[in-house]
């Protein structure tokens, strides 16, 4: 995981696979032998590419790996392996957005794109140069212990990390929780009297934490127990509750 600086490795637990493939039926895509192609040329060690190489063999949709991102050489290998769905990663798909427009932009099968990271500004522009029906935009991280999950397929959704209805923010109204931090130092602000922080609306916005039963519910950093520490956030509305930094 590189989320919260230089990369460092973390177990990934087999069970988690099952959670991962959720994100083919939101998409709607078909598996087996006549279905959807993955193009896949993110790092395989890296949570994003890692882990839809993973669904595909899971799920039985084909895998179709590139050596590496190369903006001359994306759409060529997207043709040629004829893949019918992308993976991006942060800002891949603006560098693709900045190459010269092509009579190819649309010369092919891709109707759904995967990944985190695409930013309000390259969303619409690349959907419609390119031609995409789907866009599932998501927010995680390899270790992360919160999953955020929009599977666009128009302007209603467009531009969003996650979405989610009302009856399901109701259910985790006390889960994910916002509150107030200084948005410049990631510090949470705290009360100075009581030592507890303060709750924000979804609508403020703010970092949202994450509540623990317990410390091992996190699966933390290989070998790495100071790092594993600093995820968690201690006595934030109460004594003795644990909470997880997303």
């Amino acid at each position: 995981s590189g989320t919260t600086g230089k990369p460092k490795a973390c177990p990934f637990e087999t069970q988690r696979a099952a959670g991962l493939t959720g994100r083919v039926g939101a998409m709607g895509l078909k598996t087996g032998p006549n279905g959807d192609r993955w193009y896949v040329c993110m790092p395989l060690y890296h949570g994003t590419g890692g882990t839809t190489a993973l669904v595909c063999m899971v799920t039985g949709i084909t895998c179709c790996i590139g050596t590496k991102f190369s903006t001359s050489r994306f759409w060529t290998d997207v043709r040629d392996s004829n893949s019918t769905g992308i993976v991006y990663v942060g800002e891949t798909a603006r560098y693709l957005i900045n190459t010269p427009p092509s009579a190819l932009d649309r010369k092919h099968k891709v109707r759904f794109m995967f990944g985190n990271g695409l930013r309000p500004d390259v969303w619409h522009r690349f959907v419609d140069r390119f031609g995409i029906e789907i866009v599932g935009e998501f927010f995680n991280s390899t270790e992360g212990v919160m999953a955020l999950f929009n599977g666009s397929r128009g302007p209603f959704t467009a531009t969003s990390v996650g979405h989610q209805g009302a009856i399901e923010r109701w259910r985790t109204r006390n889960t994910y929780v916002p509150v107030e931090c200084d948005m410049v130092t990631g510090e949470l602000v705290r009360d100075p009297k009581t030592g507890f922080c303060r709750r924000k609306s979804y609508e403020e916005g703010s970092e949202i934490l994450v509540a623990m039963p317990h410390e091992s519910a996190f699966v933390g950093y290989w070998n790495n127990p100071e790092a594993t520490e600093k995820r968690f956030e201690r006595n934030v509305f109460k004594k003795g509750d644990l909470w997880y930094h997303t």
